[in-house]
């Protein structure tokens, strides 16, 4: 890849490899399931504002959003 940071699509989480009671944390957004596989199971989404405002300063911004979203749309892909 060029010349990027080693956050570069890594905004989300990945959700292939969930675990109880941690919290999976990508650069801006994090997730936490208390039971995996429970379907009504309490979730927790939450995001690191300050390193929001770090994404969105970015010059990669753009396109690593991108690529983030991208990333996990193919994971719950996997997952149906």
């Amino acid at each position: 890849m060029e010349n990027r940071k080693s956050c570069y699509g890594k905004m989300c989480p990945s959700i292939v490899t969930v675990a109880p009671t941690r919290t999976d944390k990508g650069k801006a957004f994090n997730y936490k399931v208390d039971q995996p596989y429970v379907p009504l199971s309490p979730r927790q989404e939450t995001v690191n504002y300050e390193a929001w405002r770090e994404c969105t300063g970015c010059p990669d911004f753009d396109t690593c959003f991108r690529l983030s979203v991208g990333s996990l749309l193919m994971e719950i892909a996997q997952k149906l």
